[in-house]
């Protein structure tokens, strides 16, 4: 659920004038792309769209994958993703010989301790999405995607005191009714909805904080919180704690998490010189509409009224988002000029 890119190669969920999603994502591997406020105009191609799409249709399939794991307790499944997501890595940044992120902590040793934090924070993320899905609240995780834009906005005004577009306040404005809906129709918070809207936007928040680009981010972040996942390994009551099991014919689903959170954040890497950003921001949404379409057809989670008029309401925040994206999308700012 990532998807992370610009200079950064990412598309900020938190910029005030820009959005992200998922993926991944890397959503789910997502992570949350970012982009500079004045990205470089890029000329879409065909072969670009089919490149973004197969990374969102990805992102989109991660419920597939982690339906196939419930015997696991969650928190095991994501301390093998992110064993098999540092060994993918760091097999990738070894031949392609990704290095120049080490100059930068030896420049600014500060920014370890900022990734550390972005690393906990998509961990997080990772740990609600996959309890969302053994626990069949797909519904819940699909609308904290599609409240993802709208929530980095916000934290875009509290952390960086951005100046918000009269059509993002009203956007905002939209999903916090939303919010208050589905407290007093259905008497409780989506803490699922939240945890993973907050938990991305966040996760966009301390990414501008740092100059990696994403697949150098995502390495360091998964190198930094693999101690932790070792160690809750040796110490808990789990399938993976049996030593005979990591040479064992069962290993090899889990190790997938490792290849399905890097390929599509690559796909997506380098979509983002093949296709506008206007374009790739629209894309975003596709991720949760995906998930949101196995949940109702595919997993059969009741989907009644009151469901449809949260969903109803964060649907027109996003339409509101998505026209203030498009009327101030770079390529017209620029043209503008």
């Amino acid at each position: 659920m990532s998807n992370k890119m610009s200079n950064k190669s990412n598309i900020s969920l938190t910029s005030s004038s820009t959005t992200s999603t998922s993926t991944a994502s890397a959503l789910n591997g997502q992570s949350d792309i970012m982009v500079s406020k004045n990205p470089p105009i890029v000329q879409t191609s065909s072969k670009g769209v089919l490149t973004a799409l197969s990374a969102f249709v990805i992102w989109g399939a991660f419920p597939l994958y982690f339906k196939q794991l419930e015997m696991y307790d969650p928190i095991e499944v994501i301390a093998h993703r992110i064993i098999w997501t540092f060994i993918f890595l760091l097999t990738f940044i070894v031949l392609t010989r990704r290095f120049s992120w080490v100059r930068q902590f030896r420049e600014q040793p500060k920014w370890l301790l900022m990734t550390f934090f972005s690393g906990a924070i998509i961990t997080i993320n990772w740990l609600t999405y996959v309890w969302a899905v053994h626990n069949n609240h797909l519904l819940e995780a699909s609308l904290g995607y599609f409240m993802s834009p709208l929530v980095g906005v916000a934290l875009s005004l509290i952390v960086f005191a951005e100046k918000l577009r009269k059509l993002q306040w009203v956007a905002i404005s939209v999903a916090t009714f939303a919010v208050l809906v589905q407290l007093i129709m259905l008497g409780k918070l989506p803490w699922v909805s939240l945890a993973l809207a907050l938990s991305f936007g966040l996760y966009g928040v301390a990414q501008r904080k740092t100059p990696l680009l994403a697949v150098d981010a995502l390495f360091v972040e998964t190198a930094l919180i693999l101690p932790f996942a070792l160690l809750w390994l040796s110490q808990a009551d789990v399938v993976s704690s049996v030593p005979s099991f990591w040479i064992s014919s069962d290993i090899w689903l889990l190790m997938l998490a490792g290849p399905i959170t890097l390929i599509p954040l690559l796909l997506f890497n380098k979509s983002t010189k093949m296709v506008a950003f206007s374009i790739l921001s629209f894309m975003n949404y596709l991720t949760p509409s995906f998930v949101f379409l196995l949940a109702v057809f595919h997993f059969h989670e009741p989907f009644d009224t009151q469901k449809l008029m949260v969903f109803g309401l964060i649907w027109l925040g996003l339409l509101l988002f998505s026209i203030d994206l498009w009327q101030n999308r770079p390529s017209k700012r620029l043209r503008n000029a």
